[in-house]
């Protein structure tokens, strides 16, 4: 499963270079979407949202958030902090902890994560340490500049827009 994971990254690394986002606007964009697509499941399941709608909520990529992510890390990171922390999460170790994140919104919201947890290792796990103990590391986790009050709201409006274009979906009927 991680090899399947970490086999993707360069796939992605590609596609965001072809978009000009950054790797951190990627993440914080994924993370958006997860939270989004498992609200929306929630609420097939219990039979509150129709099934074409949901679809088109499973069906929406990380790129509905690109520019939203993009304007929020660059308003909270200054370039150099911003090239930093995509170095880091460009990284092998830097990889596997922002997948390990991104998995635990499934845990945090109830959900079964659709893969296991990247295995970290000792040598991975002392370069997170080591990131963590630097300025752009404390305030991407410490800090968690990327989860102000201005960065949810522009979110949260980011996703009201995608939740108005999935309600218009159309529920086909059961004639």
């Amino acid at each position: 499963m991680i090899r399947q994971a970490l086999a993707s990254v360069p796939c992605l690394l590609v596609s965001l270079a072809a978009h000009a986002v950054s790797t951190t606007a990627q993440i914080t964009a994924e993370s958006a979407l997860i939270g989004l697509q498992l609200a929306a499941k929630q609420r097939a399941a219990k039979g509150i949202l129709p099934a074409e709608q949901n679809a088109c909520f499973q069906a929406l990529q990380p790129s509905e958030y690109f520019e939203t992510a993009e304007k929020i890390v660059t308003t909270a990171l200054s370039p150099a902090d911003l090239a930093a922390a995509d170095q880091f999460f460009s990284s092998i170790p830097g990889r596997k902890y922002a997948r390990h994140g991104l998995l635990g919104i499934y845990a945090s919201l109830g959900e079964k994560p659709p893969e296991a947890l990247p295995e970290i290792s000792a040598a991975d796990g002392k370069a997170i340490e080591a990131f963590t103990t630097t300025a752009v590391g404390q305030a991407l986790l410490k800090r968690q500049v990327l989860q102000s009050l201005p960065a949810r709201e522009a979110l949260d409006r980011r996703a009201q827009e995608l939740v108005t274009r999935c309600k218009a979906v159309k529920p086909e009927r059961a004639d």
